[in-house]
């Protein structure tokens, strides 16, 4: 145990030790941004405090370590109503091998709706006219693989490959056409590494994640990264810590994050998801990031057990508030093991 405690320890500090390596400073700029739109109901519905989470395929988008406890096969699916009449789509499958971990295949699709565009156009009394600037969207495929080392430290990691097309459009050299069908689109490869440990001291849980890890990207000799982001978070059961017995029926989950995402400033996330009999589940989130932005922070969910779908199904709902501009953003999630 003690030589778990010590792996796990200095995992944490080689992982916190990341962000001063690959950044030296803030530059504000990120691409591919879509990533960094959460794919759980579950998750979102705590502020996406969600780090700790184990036996719930939906951590392959949050800390793939928590693929370690995924039982048997299981599938996930979740549909986010995005702001600006814009939508993500995120999906995964895992096996549980047994002795030789846990497997996974996950995506992620960023529909960004429809988008006007012009050309220029002599002919035309206004100079230019309307076009079709062709497929908008954002996709990411990957495989994560997660392994339980002991009944308390799980690791886990992502390789994925990131697309992103912003249409095409004809460019000129003053009024001379000189490329017709110019493709705006970039890929790259990026990984996703994280750790669980569970500490023995009550319920006590200890995680941390690197998401979107990847080189700079050049497009059109303008560089920028993707949005990287570094968690380490602790949760626990908030009725085994007071001094007050609620029974085996009630579990009430405590979560704090701390986020330190390569775009933006350092930022909290605190969630309490409550569950009776394991069948019913409450929920409710604060994000400090979304509320020094102005656009809100509170956020709430729901979800309930599905007997019908195989083993440990469930169906989540969230709310989250962007403010008055932005609005509400609304998620459902789907997911079970057979």
């Amino acid at each position: 145990m003690r030589k778990i405690f010590c792996v796990s320890l200095l995992l944490m500090i080689i992982l916190a030790s990341l962000p001063a390596t690959a950044k030296m400073k803030k530059l504000g700029q990120a691409g591919m941004t879509f990533l960094s739109v959460g794919g759980s109901a579950r998750a979102t519905g705590m502020a996406e405090a969600f780090t700790f989470a184990k036996n719930d395929l939906a951590s392959v988008f949050y800390n793939p370590a928590g693929l370690a406890s995924v039982q048997n096969r299981a599938f996930f699916f979740n549909y986010t109503d995005w702001i600006a009449d814009m939508s993500v789509a995120n999906a995964a499958v895992a096996w549980n091998t047994g002795a030789y971990g846990v497997f996974s295949l996950h995506t992620q699709m960023m529909n960004y709706g429809d988008f006007n565009g012009t050309a220029i156009s002599v002919a035309d009394p206004r100079g230019y006219t309307d076009v079709d600037v062709g497929d908008v969207a954002g996709l990411a495929l990957g495989l994560g693989y997660g392994y339980q080392m002991t009944d308390k430290f799980g690791l886990g990691g992502n390789v994925k490959y990131v697309n992103q097309k912003l249409g095409s459009n004809d460019t000129y050299m003053g009024d001379a056409l000189e490329e017709t069908g110019k493709q705006n689109k970039i890929g790259t490869v990026a990984f996703d590494f994280g750790t669980i440990y569970e500490t023995g001291i009550r319920s006590v849980v200890l995680a941390m994640s690197i998401r979107n890890y990847s080189g700079q990207q050049l497009y059109e000799n303008e560089e920028f990264g993707i949005p990287q982001t570094y968690k380490i978070g602790v949760s626990a059961n908030l009725f085994e810590l007071l001094p007050v017995s609620m029974g085996s029926d009630h579990r009430a989950m405590l979560a704090l994050e701390g986020v330190d995402p390569a775009d933006r400033p350092e930022f909290m996330n605190y969630g309490l998801e409550y569950t009776y009999m394991e069948k019913f589940s409450l929920r409710g989130g604060w994000s400090t990031q979304r509320r020094e932005d102005g656009i809100g922070g509170l956020s709430l969910g729901a979800g309930v057990k599905l007997g019908s779908v195989g083993t440990n199904g469930r169906l989540d709902f969230s709310y989250s508030d962007f403010g008055s501009v932005l609005g509400s953003v609304m998620r459902v999630s789907i997911g079970g093991s057979f």
